[in-house]
């Protein structure tokens, strides 16, 4: 209809006729581009939100699963340097107390913290992470990634070297395997050690050193750095969200 029209204002040279008829088609085009591109806007703000809520549930869930382990790995690793401390000390009449010796029995063991978020996961695999518009956003996952990704490296490289104090010294700790005596729903070795005999033993108490150290460095440098940068990350969701605390609830 349009090129008919133009057709025929041409061949009359009705120049005016015509270029209202190319405003009309170049206006329509621009419309409709801006339609399109409104539609795809209001397309991606919806698939923002949905991300963003979706990170806010798994990462408070996250927060929850690696409460215990912000909680023991620095009291093992504060147990282990005061086990190293009363070794050290020389006296014959030391003595040990079970927590220490518990933390020795256990100073191998550097698990890896759960850290993996899913939606995080989802939006690297699939290029999307441009979906999420909040520099603010972008930046914690970045930095929130990059530390869970250093972590693994170092646990994995620092747990090679970890020495199973009870299975290479069973005269200094006797495991005794049976239920835990704090914690009816869970066994335990129930390490049983010989202070004096610690004390005397400089290959075990190199070894202890050694764990100890170890277990500072994966407390310090690998658990605890992830938990902060998910803390921070959980504060710039709420923000963006526009979500307030109040304790342990969270309002939107």
């Amino acid at each position: 209809m349009i090129l008919r029209r133009i057709t025929k204002h041409v061949k009359d040279q009705n120049w005016f006729a015509v270029g209202l008829d190319f405003f009309i088609v170049v206006f329509g085009v621009f419309v409709g581009l801006q339609v399109q591109q409104w539609a795809l806007e209001r397309q991606r703000q919806n698939s923002e939100g949905q991300y963003l809520m979706r990170l806010h549930g798994e990462v408070e869930l996250l927060i929850a699963s690696r409460a215990s382990y912000d909680e023991t790995r620095p009291r093992f690793s504060g147990l282990l340097g005061e086990a190293v401390d009363i070794l050290a000390s020389g006296s014959d009449d030391i003595k040990l107390t079970q927590a220490h010796c518990d933390a020795i029995a256990g100073s191998s063991h550097m698990t890896t913290p759960p850290a993996d978020l899913p939606t995080i996961r989802e939006l690297l695999s699939s290029g999307r992470l441009d979906q999420i518009q909040s520099i603010d956003v972008r930046a914690a996952i970045l930095v929130y990634t990059q530390h869970v990704a250093r972590a693994r490296d170092l646990i994995a490289a620092i747990s090679d070297h970890a020495e199973d104090l009870s299975r290479h010294f069973p005269a200094l700790i006797k495991v005794h395997y049976g239920p835990d005596p704090d914690r009816t729903d869970r066994v335990w070795i129930n390490p049983v050690c010989d202070t004096l005999a610690m004390s005397k033993d400089i290959a075990f108490l190199n070894g202890l050193g050694l764990n100890a150290y170890q277990y500072k460095v994966y407390t310090d440098r690998a658990v605890l750095p992830v938990s902060r940068e998910l803390a921070k990350l959980h504060e710039t969701l709420d923000q963006a969200l526009d979500i307030k605390h109040d304790g342990a609830a969270a309002v939107p």
